[in-house]
């Protein structure tokens, strides 16, 4: 059997989502988009039980899943999912001092997964979330997300 395709195209693909991430938060740089999207992704791992995070995890592309797991020690206590505010500023609590993330970070981290994930993909990666943090990303794939079917992977 040949290695998996995902395997095969790793970096291409986290570069889409990089610069798909940088670009919808309005960021000048992926170096300014590192710390959002780690920070969005750590966040809401943080959120998702043992069973949740996996099944989450195993619809991302191999490197954003490997960031996604980046540090985690399952069996910590899952935080609760709280406002959009307090989940926005834990994102930016992550290295402060270098820490771009906009307004918008949450959701900019959302429009780049759905940028590189086919969307049945997608659609699982959020069935995998509890309802409140599934929310946050709930108008991704609508027009006000401004993504042209073109740029979607089959």
């Amino acid at each position: 059997m040949p290695w998996p395709p995902e395997y095969q195209r790793a970096s291409v693909d986290f570069e889409k989502f990089m610069l798909a991430a940088r670009d919808h938060a309005g960021l000048a740089t992926t170096n300014m988009a590192w710390n959002m999207v780690e920070g969005v992704l750590h966040a809401f791992r943080r959120r998702l039980t043992l069973e949740q995070a996996h099944r989450f995890a195993d619809q991302l592309p191999p490197a954003v899943r490997g960031l996604f797991i980046e540090g985690w020690r399952p069996g910590n206590q899952v935080c609760t999912v709280g406002t959009r505010t307090e989940m926005l500023d834990e994102v930016r609590s992550l290295r402060s001092e270098h820490n771009f993330s906009p307004d918008n970070a949450i959701e900019s981290v959302g429009f780049a997964l759905f940028a590189v994930l086919p969307s049945d993909a997608f659609a699982r990666a959020l069935d995998a979330l509890p309802l409140e943090l599934r929310e946050l990303w709930s108008g991704v794939g609508t027009s006000a997300w401004n993504l042209p079917a073109s740029s979607r992977e089959a």
